[in-house]
């Protein structure tokens, strides 16, 4: 003989609030990761300024332009993952970004006296005293227009891809 228990009328409206308060949960957690995505992928700009450098080589002559010189304030740590580097350019012509360690050049053929290390900036960090200087040379005259860098970076939990710097205009002439 089979016994069944007597059913209660409460418990639907408790399956009901179970349902509801998982659901409130849920919806909650959802809001939460995407919070948290958004803080992680959206860092603080980075300095820029609208101010062109106008820089002038000779074909066959590196030219070192500095586009990334952060202000004395500037108090952040950044792990860079690269440097983006966008140029327009009326012929062919070779541009390699650096980062310069404890200094900052402007405009020079030689980096040397203004930067006592310029190394390849992808897995390096970048801090106050730092900058970002870009190497063009080419074998022929030419006119090249230099967007800002973007540097794609690490700080702490955040991580993204900002512009930084100032744009350049560079121009070889023939020797």
């Amino acid at each position: 003989m089979a016994v069944s228990a007597p059913v209660s009328e409460s418990e639907p409206a408790v399956v009901r609030r179970r349902w509801r308060r998982s659901v409130v949960l849920a919806a909650v957690l959802v809001v939460l990761a995407g919070l948290v995505t958004w803080y992680v992928n959206h860092p603080r700009a980075l300095p820029t300024t609208d101010r062109t450098i106008n820089a002038a080589t000779v074909t066959g002559r590196p030219v070192y332009v500095g586009v990334f010189v952060p202000p004395a304030d500037f108090d952040r740590t950044l792990e860079v993952s690269g440097v983006k580097v966008h140029v327009t350019a009326n012929t062919r012509l070779t541009v390699v970004p650096h980062l310069c360690r404890g200094g900052s050049v402007a405009v020079t053929t030689d980096p040397g006296p203004f930067c006592p290390e310029l190394v390849d900036p992808e897995g390096e960090r970048f801090g106050a005293g730092d900058s970002i200087v870009l190497e063009v040379s080419a074998d022929e005259a030419a006119i090249a227009v230099v967007d800002r860098v973007r540097l794609g970076f690490r700080e702490g939990l955040q991580w993204g891809t900002e512009e930084a710097g100032a744009p350049a205009i560079v121009t070889v002439q023939a020797r």
